[in-house]
């Protein structure tokens, strides 16, 4: 991280371990929430994920709104996996679809406390993603042997 908080080595120390704590709670946040919603896409545990889509984007799908809501799950749950093993690409992949949901719940002229919970997780993607620019030992070892 460039900026280093200035003051003692054990200062530091807590700063740098507190901001491992908050990367690996974002990651691994952003591995079991997307899995889990893309899952319960097939199964509507927890709620009827079809009424979401928006009317305009159900009358374009015909009667196969179903249908996209069971692809759109499937999306899902590879987001999640590809964050757990790539978080620093995974992360942007969710912001962007976070991004499509947000529109599709405005398009739908319901749902607005839903789409800005989602702006919330979709701000918490994009800081995942640059926390793993950091903390993502993969793609740090990745990047040292290309420089070599």
């Amino acid at each position: 991280m460039a900026n280093v908080i200035a003051g003692s080595p054990s200062t530091n120390a807590t700063a740098r371990s507190n901001e491992l704590q908050g990367y690996q709670l974002l990651h691994w946040a952003f591995v079991i929430v997307p899995v889990i919603a893309g899952l319960d896409k097939f199964a509507h545990l927890l709620t009827n994920w079809d009424a979401y889509l928006a009317p305009a984007f159900a009358r374009i799908l015909g009667g196969a709104s179903h249908g996209f809501m069971l692809l759109v799950g499937i999306v899902e749950i590879i987001a999640g996996l590809i964050v757990a093993l790539r978080p620093r690409v995974g992360a942007y992949i969710v912001a962007a679809w976070l991004a499509l949901v947000v529109v599709n719940l405005i398009v739908s002229g319901h749902h607005f406390d839903i789409a800005l919970r989602d702006i919330g997780l979709l701000l918490g993607a994009l800081a995942l993603g640059r926390l793993a620019a950091t903390h993502d030992v993969r793609d740090r070892n990745v990047t040292a042997r290309t420089r070599a």
